[in-house]
């Protein structure tokens, strides 16, 4: 506005619209730029999250939400009071102290930082420094390799929690863009949802050795099933019209058997995939066991305190290139299928600022 007045010299009149009062918007026909706007700390996630796509106007920024559980997942990967600190150091140069740094440099720098941080704080709470568990430091909440089954019981509980909150912004999304069809019978509608926590208390109670009561099955997952086969029958009645089955009913009971087995067997993988956010923790570890053996087998020859120390400098350097970029990649993945793949289009269009252009006389 301020360039605009000042090539008109202030002989100019602008006007303001939001974009509801916009026919072309409300249609659908014309997208509404979007800018993602954030502090100063979520600028290394939002450049993760645009690599993925932008949101759509009035549908909900993943930003903030992408940040938390990514350093969540990251440091319980990459546990590790030692390494966390080579990584922050790492991040803090390359991100808010190396002069001339390019502003991507710089975010990926700070990005590292983050992931540190989050590393030294996992690798408290694991008590690991260096691959020493409870050795240097005692763990303030558990010693992975000593709590393996209890470890994967957290990482998946974890991905339930960040599977059912995709589901909860799908059906969110769905109602604020007026689809309030979609947020019931969505592949992450409100039907789904009721049959994936039946599904998650069911299988609880029985890995506790308990029955299942039947209300729980037929209610919570039987019952949502059915509504999923009736979909059409149901929407044509809301609709007050007649149903539609294009290729008819016995193809259409086909399709939507094949539809809801997807739908079952795709959370089912879902919620297991987060498995790895231990299995990788535990590999981390694994390594710091590999190198700590070559270290045993070195000791006591010709050379071997030389050949020890190299063995651990070269072995921990290893481990933090190999493991850091390994997790990031795991917890990357994590965010976009399992997270972003319930509710995250990432069809926006990115706002850029209109200019005036090049003015007659400027040139040169």
């Amino acid at each position: 506005e301020k360039e605009i007045l000042r090539a008109a010299k202030g002989r100019a009149i602008v006007e303001v619209l939001s974009p509801e009062e916009i026919s072309g918007v409300k249609a659908g026909r014309i997208q509404v730029p979007v800018l993602l706007r954030h502090p100063g700390f979520f600028k290394p996630f939002e450049m993760l999250v645009s690599n993925y796509g932008l949101p759509d106007y009035k549908v909900i920024d993943p930003t903030i939400f992408f940040a938390v559980t990514f350093l969540a997942m990251f440091g319980m990967m990459f546990g590790d009071v030692g390494h966390g600190a080579v990584l922050a150091g790492l991040g803090l140069w390359l991100g808010f102290l190396r002069k001339g740094r390019a502003d991507s440099t710089a975010l990926v720098g700070r990005l590292a930082f983050y992931c540190g941080v989050s590393s030294i704080v996992f690798g408290f709470l694991f008590g690991s420094v260096f691959g020493l568990e409870d050795t240097i430091i005692h763990h303030l909440w558990m010693s992975p390799m000593h709590n393996v089954i209890y470890f994967f019981k957290v990482a998946i509980y974890f991905g339930i929690a960040v599977i059912s909150l995709g589901i909860l912004f799908n059906i969110v999304n769905a109602i604020r863009v007026g689809r309030f069809k979609s947020s019931v019978f969505d592949h992450a509608g409100l039907i789904v949802a009721v049959i994936y926590w039946g599904g998650i208390v069911s299988v609880s109670i029985f890995l506790s050795n308990r029955p299942i009561p039947t209300k729980i099955i037929v209610w919570l997952i039987g019952v949502p099933i059915v509504l999923l086969f009736l979909k059409e029958p149901i929407l044509a009645l809301i609709g007050r019209r007649k149903p539609h089955f294009e290729m008819g009913f016995g193809s259409y009971l086909f399709e939507s058997t094949i539809e809801i087995v997807e739908i079952l067997v795709g959370y089912l993988a879902n919620t297991v995939s987060f498995i790895r956010v231990a299995a990788f923790s535990l590999a981390h570890v694994g390594l710091f066991i590999a190198t700590f053996s070559l270290v045993e087998m070195v000791q006591g020859k010709t050379g071997g305190t030389i050949y020890s120390v190299l063995i651990l400098i070269l072995g921990n350097i290893g481990i933090i290139a190999l493991e850091g970029l390994v997790v990031t990649i795991q917890a990357i993945r994590l965010e976009y299928y399992e997270f972003f793949g319930k509710f995250f289009s990432g069809s926006g269009v990115a706002y850029k600022p209109i200019g005036l252009g090049q003015q007659r006389g400027r040139e040169g």
